[in-house]
């Protein structure tokens, strides 16, 4: 996956609670990709909006971390519909 469709995927879909490549201060309960020198970091905050260390999965590529991005989004989200009953599971 590249940029722009990962981009695409989080518009169509109605992801929300990321942080893209630090686009705005770390928040509570996002999920986050970001570059760090030669990787690619996909990492979640918690409710004090501080980087969970073991959540840190590093990628020597871009479309292999957008691809754990956009899974770890979509799992946010049918969790938050769960949580309010919103899902028809």
């Amino acid at each position: 996956m590249d940029r722009s469709k990962a981009l695409k995927v989080i518009e169509d879909e109605q992801l929300r609670h990321y942080n893209w490549f630090h686009s705005q201060p770390v928040r509570p309960n996002e999920v986050l990709i970001e570059k760090l020198e030669e990787q690619w970091c996909v990492s979640a905050a918690d409710e004090r909006a501080c980087i969970v260390e073991t959540s840190c999965v590093y990628f020597n590529n871009e479309e292999d971390a957008l691809d754990r991005f956009i899974r770890l989004l979509r799992l946010e989200k049918t969790l938050e519909e769960r949580k309010h009953g919103t899902n028809d599971l």
